[in-house]
């Protein structure tokens, strides 16, 4: 897990469009691919990436976190599955700067 330790430097000036690249081919199955959940390969309803005070008050180490070890790993659904073994840490920054573009919403989601 040290690979994963991720400052915000390292983040800084991350490659988002590489980043929407991934997260269309990887994430959106589940994430839908504008962030605001419901992707057609998930059954029970998945968080939204847009939705404010949430995404936003999760920092990029803890997401990295996630996206490389799966949810079970950080205590969250056991349905996110890990992608360090496709993903490298940099594709996982990249990903992390794409959502961050993504635009927050007030409304449930």
């Amino acid at each position: 897990m040290a690979w994963l330790v991720l400052s915000a430097t390292s983040l800084f000036a991350r490659d988002a469009q590489h980043g929407e690249v991934l997260y269309q081919r990887y994430c959106s199955g589940c994430h839908g691919a504008d962030g605001r959940g419901g992707g057609k390969g998930f059954m029970p309803h998945v968080g939204a990436l847009t939705r404010k005070g949430y995404i936003d008050l999760i920092d990029d180490a803890s997401l990295a976190m996630v996206i490389a070890e799966g949810g079970e790993a950080m205590g969250k659904s056991g349905f996110m599955p890990s992608w360090k073994a496709t993903l490298s840490k940099d594709d996982i920054a990249d990903v992390i700067a794409y959502v961050r573009t993504l635009p927050l919403s007030d409304g449930p989601q």
